[in-house]
C-alpha cells in the first residue's frame, strides 16, 4: 500500500543471517568451554586465547558502553563519572542482596532504580552549567560515590571487600560461565533493542536534535531540561544494573574497582567503536575487553624469542597493550572520528555501490 514501508527484515536473506548469527552465538560458549568445534580440538591460539569468562565480562562492559554512548554520543552530555553508577549498582546489590537477602531479580530492579535516582541527581547541574563545568560536576559525583562505597565497605565488610551471594534466577543458580553467558547475552540484546527503538521515537529524535543544536531544539518547543534528566536517568539505570551484574559475577568487589580508570575505559570504548553509534558501543567494548587477551596469547607464543620481540611481548606486555590502545584512539580520532562503526558503514556503502555496477 502507498505510504507503508515494508520492514527491511521481510527478506529471506536477512532472516537467514539473523538465524545464523543467533545459532553462532548459541554455539560460541560450547566452543570456548570444550575448546573444540564439532569435536575437532582447537589450540589456544586458534581460539585467540579467549575464554568464556572474558566474553561474559565483555557482555557486562557492553551494557556500560551502550548506556554511556546513549548519554554522550546520542544526547550530547559528556560524563566522566560513569564508574560512579556502576558503584551505585554494586552497593545497592550488596545492601539488598548480601545484607537483606532479596532475590536476584529484585536486586537488579533495585539497582536500576537507585541508578536512575543517582543519575537524575547527577544530571541536575546540566540545567545550569555547560561544557567543562558540567564535566567537572560528573567528576565530583564519581569521587563522592566511590567515597560512599568505601565507607560502606569498611563499616560492614572491612578490607576484604564486599561479598555477593550466588545469583539465582527462576531456581537456576548462575554458578557457571555458560549459565551466565545465556543470561547476559539476551540482556545485552534487550537493552540494545530498547535503546535503538528509543532513539527512533519522537523523543529520541528530539534528544539527538538537542545534541546537534540545543537552541534550535528549544525554539521548536522541546523541553530540553526534561530530556537531559531523562537521558541521565535511563543511562544511569542501565549502568547501575551493569554494576550489580559485575559485582555478582566477580562475587567480591572493593571500592578500588571503580576508580577513575574504570570510568575512562568506557569513554575509550565509545571512541573506538563510534560516538553516537549503538553498534559501535558493542564493537568498542569487544575490542577493549578482548584485545588484551589476544595480545597475551601472542606473547605466550613468543616465550622463546629473543631481542626486541621478547622485550615487547614478554617483558613489557602491559605497556604494549596500553600503547596499542593509545595509538588506536589517536589514529581513529585523526582518520576515522566516527570510530570503527563509521568505517564499517563506509565499507558497506562501497560494497553496495560495487554490487549495483
Amino acid at each position: 500500500m502507498p505510504g507503508i514501508r515494508t520492514s527491511s527484515w521481510n527478506t529471506p536473506s536477512r532472516w537467514f543471517w539473523l538465524v545464523a548469527s543467533v545459532a553462532l552465538l548459541c554455539y560460541l560458549p560450547v566452543v570456548l568451554t570444550d575448546r573444540a568445534v564439532f569435536g575437532i580440538r582447537l589450540s589456544n591460539m586458534q581460539l585467540l586465547n579467549l575464554g568464556l569468562s572474558q566474553v561474559n565480562l565483555m557482555l557486562i562492559a557492553m551494557l556500560g558502553a551502550l548506556s554511556l554512548n546513549y548519554l554522550t554520543g546520542c544526547a550530547g552530555l559528556i560524563s566522566i563519572g560513569h564508574a560512579a553508577f556502576y558503584a551505585v549498582g554494586a552497593m545497592t546489590a550488596a545492601i539488598t542482596g548480601s545484607q537483606w537477602g532479596w532475590p536476584f531479580p529484585l536486586v537488579l530492579l533495585a539497582a536500576g532504580l537507585a541508578g536512575a535516582l543517582a543519575g537524575v541527581i547527577a544530571g541536575l547541574p546540566s540545567l545550569r552549567v555547560r561544557g567543562l563545568y558540567f564535566v567537572l560536576s560528573t567528576f565530583a559525583v564519581h569521587y563522592i560515590v566511590v567515597f560512599a562505597f568505601q565507607e560502606y565497605q569498611f563499616k560492614f565488610f572491612d578490607v576484604v571487600g564486599v561479598p555477593y551471594k550466588p545469583a539465582t534466577l527462576a531456581g537456576i543458580d548462575l554458578s557457571s560461565p555458560m549459565r551466565w553467558y545465556f543470561f547476559l547475552a539476551p540482556v545485552v540484546a534487550l537493552v540494545y533493542w530498547a535503546l535503538k527503538n528509543s532513539l527512533r521515537s519522537r523523543e529520541g529524535r528530539a534528544m539527538m536534535a538537542m545534541r546537534d543544536h540545543e537552541l534550535a531544539t528549544t525554539s521548536a518547543g522541546v523541553d530540553v531540561r526534561f530530556l537531559r534528566l531523562k537521558a541521565f536517568g535511563l543511562s544511569s539505570a542501565i549502568a547501575a544494573m551493569a554494576g550489580a551484574l559485575y559485582a555478582y559475577y566477580l562475587t567480591n568487589v572493593t571500592s578500588e574497582f571503580f576508580g577513575i580508570q574504570f570510568a575512562i575505559q568506557f569513554i575509550a570504548m565509545i571512541i573506538i567503536g563510534g560516538m553516537g553509534s549503538l553498534p559501535g558501543a558493542l564493537v568498542g567494548a569487544a575490542v577493549w575487553l578482548l584485545l588484551p587477551s589476544i595480545i597475551t596469547g601472542v606473547a605466550s607464543q613468543a616465550g622463546d624469542s629473543t631481542g626486541l620481540m621478547r622485550v615487547l611481548l614478554i617483558d613489557h606486555k602491559a605497556q604494549l597493550v596500553q600503547v596499542i590502545f593509545g595509538m588506536m584512539v589517536i589514529l581513529l580520532l585523526i582518520f576515522a572520528p566516527g570510530g570503527i562503526a563509521s568505517m564499517g558503514t563506509k565499507l558497506r556503502g562501497r560494497w553496495l555501490a560495487w554490487r549495483k555496477k
